[in-house]
């Protein structure tokens, strides 16, 4: 049986390989229903149109008319009403022939999509489970048939249940069943006539079905696409739509389907929203949070304090930037007795409200462990005892004089330049210009981390970043390989190991957004590595953003590009481009990918954005959240 899963306090559930429910991407189903006409030839034009959109699903519906109506209704339909003498001719004729949902079914599977359907009674229902269908859709009219309910629960397989046509009483009587079955399901809000009009879809009653705690959708009878796309953004789970090629077309369902250019409108929209919705996670952007340095304040010393003297309000100053300790803090700061000698205009610290960290990680962790530093903040990194020292350059690093003075017993990691002279550092390039001087550059960095290297413990390595960024130009991916190619064989030394960074889709320079266009992809990544010999530093934030934006499992991800890894770096993501966050703070599911790791052997460092700030806070509450994992 397919339980409901529970994230937080959202129950989702599961079809095929698509996660549904609040903080998931909108599930989209076209409903195909019987504007196929009975043509299986039209069938299948249909699913291609879907597939072209790029829903998630379609959705037939599949009638056994003998056990759904009584015989007189179907041979003798003038003594019923009108509704009766159009409807039951046209399901008569355009029920398909088992042998078709077969083919209809194997046709969506080799197209990437899901096939659903609706049964309407029992042996139908018996028919779709022998078909190996992953869930059920429940019409409204059936949502107070508790017999077929509870026999399509006894498959264990996902339900999507229309509330149309029913009162309340009848929903909260369904759901009883369903949860008492303990079978995943979600409840689709639906008004059952055809067309209905703005003034009578009552989206509200989204809100009122996710009371229930289970996934909310909409299922929708209105014309055009902007009813769904509003039930989208208030928090519909699942949108259904019905599709047609032609809205003339002779049926009762075609004038209120979408026809393919309006499909397409209509998913692209809804991803928009999907975007915009976000995560009940608050998190600060990267441009938030440089904002909130470069605007925000900070509480500062109003004179020079002596260690050892209580903090009275008259001693504080809150002045920007936003680098110390908030001015949300002053209550709690005032009446400490400070720790430290203070100048004025030093910054208060979180440690001088919440103490000293103290924090020893010497045997905290299996592998070997280390810490982001730039080369004046190095001894204050030191005490954590991290057993790796990552020096993150900048290209204004090699002007300083950095000459150790004795010898350390980490082993030493260089992470080259992500700029050069006003331009991104590009190996993959195709501007002769700035390829060459990316290989100058890291030619200096290989010079550098080979005078210090002496210093440190056992063979240096150096991270570089491939390049290959654009702003909209999607670039041609074998000559990206090509330049990436040439450019590391114009690169020799043996004095460091070079490992090639994988990058994210959508990364952030010079305040904008820019396009990855190579070294994301695992078979990219493979493939480069075995043919130049080269390990990489994988990215876990990267690498998570590069499969939210292609649907691809990461775990799978990591299970690929593990073997070419001798360097990691930690940290969460979120959504697209939400790189380098706290662990716990973005969508990575840490309990499930950090077992994948158990044979690791390698060096890691938390990389946390803007981590090395107070004394390396960010990267210290990282270390902590690690420290369940068995690294």
């Amino acid at each position: 049986m397919v339980l409901a899963e529970t994230a937080g306090n959202a129950v989702t559930i599961q079809i095929g390989k698509r996660t549904i429910g609040p903080e998931h991407p909108t599930y989209i189903i076209a409903e195909i229903g019987i504007n196929h006409n009975g043509d299986p030839d039209l069938a299948r034009r249909l699913i291609d149109t879907a597939v072209d959109a790029k829903v998630d699903a379609v959705k037939f519906q599949k009638r056994h008319l003998p056990s759904l109506y009584r015989e007189d209704v179907l041979t003798d339909t003038l003594k019923y009403e009108q509704h009766f003498q159009y409807m039951i001719p046209i399901l008569k004729q355009v029920e398909l022939p088992e042998e078709e949902f077969i083919d209809l079914k194997r046709h969506c599977e080799e197209r990437g999509l899901e096939f659903l359907c609706t049964p309407f009674d029992i042996p139908s229902a018996d028919f779709l489970a022998g078909l190996g269908v992953n869930g059920f859709k429940i019409a409204s009219a059936d949502l107070s048939n508790l017999q077929l309910l509870d026999h399509v629960s006894s498959f264990g397989k996902p339900m999507l249940v229309s509330t149309g046509m029913s009162y309340w009483q009848e929903i909260e009587r369904a759901v009883d069943l369903l949860e008492a079955k303990e079978v995943p399901f979600a409840l689709l809000h639906c008004r059952s006539v055809y067309p209905v009009w703005p003034r009578e879809v009552n989206l509200r009653m989204i809100n009122r079905l996710s009371r229930f705690g289970h996934p909310v959708g909409y299922s929708g009878h209105d014309i055009g696409i902007i009813i769904p796309l509003i039930a989208s953004s208030m928090g519909a789970s699942i949108v259904e739509k019905h599709i047609t090629i032609d809205r003339k077309m002779a049926g009762p369902d075609h004038k209120i389907s979408l026809e393919p250019h309006e499909l397409k409108r209509l998913v692209r929209d809804i991803r928009v929203a999907d975007q915009a919705m976000g995560k009940s996670k608050r998190f600060l952007m990267r441009g938030e949070i440089l904002n909130r340095e470069l605007f925000g304040k900070s509480l500062t010393a109003a004179r020079e304090i002596q260690k050892g003297t209580r903090i009275s309000s008259q001693m504080v100053r809150t002045r920007g930037p936003g680098k110390g300790l908030s001015p949300s803090r002053i209550a709690d700061l005032v009446g400490k007795k400070i720790n430290r000698n203070l100048k004025e205009g030093d910054y208060f610290l979180d440690e001088d409200v919440d103490g000293p960290c103290d924090l020893d990680f010497h045997n905290s962790f299996r592998t070997r462990w280390g810490l982001i530093s730039r080369f004046g903040d190095l001894e204050e990194m030191l005490g954590y005892g991290p057993k790796v020292i990552e020096f993150h350059l900048a290209e204004k690093d090699f002007h300083l004089e950095f000459r150790p003075e004795r010898k350390y017993t980490q082993e030493l990691i260089v992470h080259a330049p992500e700029y050069i002279d006003g331009k991104l550092f590009d190996l993959c390039s195709g501007s002769e210009e700035v390829r060459s001087a990316s290989v100058r550059l890291l030619q200096k960095t290989v010079d550098l981390c080979k005078g210090i290297a002496p210093c440190f413990k056992g063979k240096p390595k150096i991270i570089v970043h491939p390049g290959a960024m654009s702003l909209n130009t999607k670039l041609n991916g074998k000559r990206l390989h090509d330049a990436l190619l040439k450019s590391l064989a114009e690169v020799g030394s043996t004095a460091a190991e070079v490992l090639l960074e994988n990058l994210p889709p959508y990364p952030w320079y010079f305040g904008g957004q820019w396009k990855g266009n190579y070294f994301m992809d695992a078979e990219s990544i493979r493939s480069v590595c075995e043919h130049t010999g080269l390990r990489i530093c994988f990215d876990l934030s990267h690498a998570a953003l590069y499969c939210n934006a292609k649907e691809k499992d990461l775990s799978s991800f990591i299970e690929e590009v593990l073997p070419f890894v001798r360097h990691i770096h930690f940290a969460d993501a979120y959504g697209l481009d939400g790189e380098g966050v706290s662990i716990g703070e973005g969508d990575i599911d840490f309990d499930r990918i950090m077992p994948l790791f158990a044979s690791y052997e390698g060096t890691w460092v938390p990389e946390i954005w803007r981590g090395h700030l107070d004394k390396g806070k960010g990267f210290i509450q990282a270390l902590i959240r690690l420290k369940q994992y068995d690294i």
